[in-house]
């Protein structure tokens, strides 16, 4: 059985999305907890800034169980408080195929079509599998969904054009100000969307960027590439106090930025607007700081009116999309069913063998060599017939594994429990 116990950006604010985000070196703390408890051994966790995904699979059906039990492991692992419970969903076989598709796709994403997503998930299952916990359903079905995923980009117009948080930043940008060549931008952070920031800044017509990072190298070399400026990390404050527009997007796990750093910067900015968004989960600034006096401070969920129209510019390309994940599920469905299958096939020809081969034994003695060959060339022969004739009916009468109940029938005939 296969299910996905999660939450995302369309159920849950940013202040409780943050709390259950995941670093890199958590997800493979928590996947390595999870499994040394023996509950559930194979798991992909899939931890992005509008979304913490757990794609699981058990062996029975035991759906409701199992997700509280994700759930409350999820809680244990953050130590946050059991009310967060209540913002998650999960779903179990086509239903979870289904919405793994339309995340891969960039039709569950908070910018339609955004083609990050579908990098993330293949780092996701990377880590999984560098863990060495997956197995044959969450290989078939990560893989169908990286095909899916190309598949929608290349077939439609889903992600023609911008479709990524950081063009959405910069738009939103542009709503405050007018235009952006006389407006100073700090850029705080150079990951993938720090850099997706960085190059539609450019492309907007911003002209005075500074760029900062961790790695002051990685600043540099971005610098040069775009005609920004590289400053220290360690300056972060100063040039914060020269920008009209502060942008960040990092992977730190506390705030960079408190309320106290902007009180005392907006002293040496004699109080002018200082304009804030914050795109990082968890956040990098303080939610105090948007109260502060002449301070307009946006996070990542503010980007709504700029998606919306985003999503309406593209709304015409969602059926097309829908129309390929549509066509996708009912593969991996009878994939899934065929699964039921396969321990009875198995001990089916296991169990022939080893009545032909024991008969087959009885004349080792009885006759020459040659004779004996004939025999065990006759003897496969026949155990081939019928063991492809009983297949094909089982999968027939069973559709392929879909009415258990014949399933049943041929283990009890053949007693292989």
């Amino acid at each position: 059985m296969l299910h996905l116990t999660g939450i995302n950006h369309k159920k849950t604010p940013v202040s409780i999305r943050e709390k259950i985000a995941f670093s890199e070196t958590e997800v493979s703390g928590f996947i390595n907890s999870i499994r040394g408890k023996g509950i559930i051994s194979n798991l992909v966790l899939l931890s992005t800034c509008n979304r913490t995904e757990v794609y699981y699979t058990t062996g029975e059906s035991c759906g409701r169980k199992k997700a509280k039990y994700i759930i409350d492991e999820i809680l244990i692992f953050k130590k946050l408080e059991a009310g967060i419970s209540d913002f998650f969903y999960s779903y179990s076989d086509t239903d979870a195929v289904d919405h793994l598709f339309r995340v891969s796709s960039g039709l569950d994403s908070l910018v339609l079509g955004e083609n990050q997503i579908l990098g993330q998930i293949k780092d996701a299952y990377s880590r999984s599998v560098g863990n060495e916990c997956t197995d044959a359903i969450l290989n078939k079905l990560f893989h169908k969904a990286f095909e899916i995923g190309k598949r929608v980009r290349n077939e439609t117009g889903i992600n023609k054009g911008a479709s990524s948080i950081g063009y959405a930043a910069v738009e939103l940008a542009l709503k405050i100000f007018s235009s952006l060549e006389r407006h100073s931008v700090l850029l705080i952070g150079l990951g993938e969307t720090g850099m997706l920031v960085l190059r539609s800044l450019k492309q907007r017509g911003s002209s005075s960027v500074y760029i900062t990072n961790r790695t002051y190298e990685k600043a540099v070399r971005a610098a040069d590439e775009y005609g920004a400026q590289a400053v220290p990390f360690t300056q972060l404050f100063d040039y914060i106090a020269k920008s009209d527009i502060v942008i960040t997007s990092t992977s730190s796990s506390s705030p960079l930025v408190t309320e106290r750093d902007i009180r005392e910067i907006l002293i040496k900015r004699k109080n002018r607007y200082l304009f804030m968004i914050d795109l990082s989960v968890p956040r990098d600034i303080e939610e105090d700081v948007g109260r502060l006096e002449n301070v307009f401070l946006y996070n990542i969920d503010s980007l709504q009116e700029v998606v919306e129209h985003n999503y309406n510019k593209r709304k015409g390309e969602i059926k097309k999309a829908e129309g390929i994940i549509r066509d996708a599920v009912p593969d991996m469905e009878k994939w899934f069913h065929t699964l039921h299958l396969t321990p009875t096939i198995r001990r089916l020809k296991e169990r022939v063998d080893i009545i032909g081969n024991k008969r087959l034994k009885c004349y080792k003695r009885q006759v020459s060599d040659k004779e004996y060959e004939r025999l065990e060339e006759l003897s496969i022969s026949i155990k081939r017939n019928i063991f492809n004739l009983i297949i094909k009916n089982l999968k027939e009468y069973s559709c392929n594994g879909k009415q258990h109940e014949f399933i049943n029938v041929v283990n009890k005939l053949f007693e292989l429990y």
